[in-house]
């Protein structure tokens, strides 16, 4: 049974909309076929994979929490390599693009555990075994296909759009006002090296750096200074758990969110997360390398910051945190660092305040 895009189904008790779908081959297994349907749905993105030719159904969803430590409680049951025969939809494949793939189920053999290893670096998902009863279409809408001259129009007011931002930025950075962002940041030091992105719902990614000063302690204090500096001390709150010396910090800006922690098992490392705040409303993956207790602190943390205003902001997507059951934060900001990212802020204030005219050519 093949499920168009556009297909609503109901899928092991859950609706959703299949929006992309991708056929793939196994040539170690004889070009086998199989075929996976990226569904959208209220709790946010499912695979459905429909392996008709050994009478095999999941339901899988991203595990980025995983991070390669796969426990004893699973077993291999296969491996090969996936390539690209065919696709549709929203999906983010090419004709023959491939990777090696490798699959666990538990001892009860009711869940699952895959790795797909791209060019790009490794994907987990977690899922369950379902019957092919479990999948009932409740019907079909049409996906809303663009008129051509009007993506004519799209394309011009885009040009346009991007011409004026672009002024904007120019008279915006002139002036001295604009809102530093902490990706940005990190990007452009050189104290900060890229370890990995994680990707969570709604096509929101979370970036990860490891500090490396030069000359200079490696603390989180050190760390978190050192970006408020970056961004000008422009942001709305800095949270030291349990208000200890280089312990985890939380940084929350208008637009981002950022834990300064020590990555398990590496006490002389600082890591830094960072992603927009729609990432941490809709998606609740663990941050790379981090201890239980820490993800539970950057969790219950957002929570206790952001997520009441990202809820009115963002409440056209599922939030993660609709079943919370966790702890709350009470002590957020009001502490050393957020005095220290005030004199920042205001002494970035002044020297703008002080150069000719408010606008300066070294900007």
């Amino acid at each position: 049974m093949f499920y168009r895009v556009g297909t609503i189904l109901k899928v092991n008790g859950i609706d959703g909309t299949v929006i992309g779908y991708i056929k793939y081959s196994n040539p170690q297994d004889g070009n086998k076929e199989w075929t996976e349907y990226r569904i959208r749905t209220q709790n946010g993105e499912r695979w459905l994979s429909c392996d008709e030719c050994y009478n095999e159904y999941s339901l899988s969803w991203p595990a980025n929490d995983i991070r390669g430590q796969i426990g004893p409680e699973w077993h291999k049951v296969d491996e090969g390599t996936q390539i690209v025969r065919e696709f549709g939809g929203d999906v983010d494949v090419d004709p023959g693009e491939r990777a090696n793939f490798v699959e666990y189920e538990d001892e009860a053999e009711e869940k699952t555990l895959s790795v797909e290893i791209w060019s790009d670096g490794a994907e987990y998902s977690r899922g369950v075994y379902i019957e092919s009863t479990d999948i009932v279409v409740l019907g079909y809408k049409e996906p809303k296909k663009t008129n051509s001259k009007k993506l004519v129009w799209v394309f011009v007011s885009v040009f346009i759009g991007m011409y004026v931002l672009s002024m904007l930025s120019t008279i915006i950075s002139a002036s001295g006002s604009n809102n530093k962002a902490i990706a940005k940041y990190l990007k452009g030091s050189s104290d900060y090296y890229y370890e990995t992105t994680i990707t969570g719902n709604e096509k929101q990614e979370a970036m990860v750096y490891s500090y490396h000063p030069f000359g200079s302690e490696s603390t989180t204090d050190a760390v978190a200074k050192d970006i408020i500096d970056g961004i000008e001390g422009k942001t709305e709150s800095v949270t030291q758990k349990d208000d200890v010396t280089d312990a985890e910090i939380a940084i929350l800006t208008s637009g981002e969110y950022c834990l300064i922690y020590h990555p398990e098992g590496e006490a002389d490392m600082v890591y830094v997360q960072v992603s927009p705040r729609k990432y941490n409303y809709t998606s609740d993956n663990a941050p790379y390398k981090c201890s239980d207790s820490d993800t539970k602190w950057y969790r219950s943390h957002y929570y206790s910051s952001g997520h009441s205003t990202d809820s009115g902001k963002y409440k056209s997507s599922p939030s993660a945190y609709t079943m919370y059951s966790g702890s709350t934060v009470h002590n957020i900001g009001n502490g050393y660092f957020d005095s220290y990212s005030n004199s920042v802020r205001q002494s970035s204030v002044n020297n703008r305040s002080s150069s000719s005219g408010g606008i300066s050519s070294g900007k």
